[in-house]
């Protein structure tokens, strides 16, 4: 598949009229998969996440191509008066049918922008072990393969290990 011209590509703030469809996204198998949350999520529990980003002062950014959402991207900063507040965790996931068009990197492109003018230093990942797609595309953004948290991810089948990547801003 091609990449999307430029101007096709919205990333703005997470509304609450975008809610029913993350919360979609994130009862997809193909996407659950690999995230921290295990299905079924409930609606009432998306809606809990929003409030959550935004009493830390994070950022959760919807990718939109032509109106439709088609995934998202978000910043989970650490508490600012501690001495890890210059590091925020950063997450996106895509609806399956907008993978491998280029918006995953335009997304955490953005969201490194976004941290960059918060006056971060540092952004970690975590990705779970066997996710090509994720790693390829964290390495691609400049994120530095630290490390990782053997069985740290519980999976449908048993356990996987994490992959902690990260990317420092300076």
């Amino acid at each position: 598949m091609n990449e999307l011209s430029e101007d096709a590509v919205v990333i703005e703030p997470v509304t609450e009229r975008d809610l029913p469809d993350l919360n979609r996204l994130t009862n997809d198998p193909a996407v659950a998969r690999y995230l921290d949350l295990a299905p079924p999520v409930p609606l009432s529990r998306t809606v809990d996440f929003l409030r959550y980003i935004q009493e830390q002062e994070g950022a959760w950014l919807a990718i939109r191509v032509g109106g439709e959402l088609a995934g998202s991207v978000g910043l989970i900063p650490a508490d600012p008066s501690s001495r890890l507040g210059h590091t925020a965790s950063l997450f996106v996931y895509l609806d399956p049918d907008w993978w491998g068009r280029g918006l995953g990197r335009r997304a955490v492109e953005a969201m490194v922008g976004e941290a960059g003018r918060r006056g971060l230093v540092r952004l970690e990942v975590l990705v779970v072990d066997g996710n090509e797609r994720s790693l390829r595309l964290f390495r691609a953004c400049g994120f530095a393969w630290e490390g990782i948290r053997r069985y740290g991810f519980r999976a449908d089948d048993g356990y996987r290990d994490l992959v902690q990547l990260a990317r420092v801003l300076r």
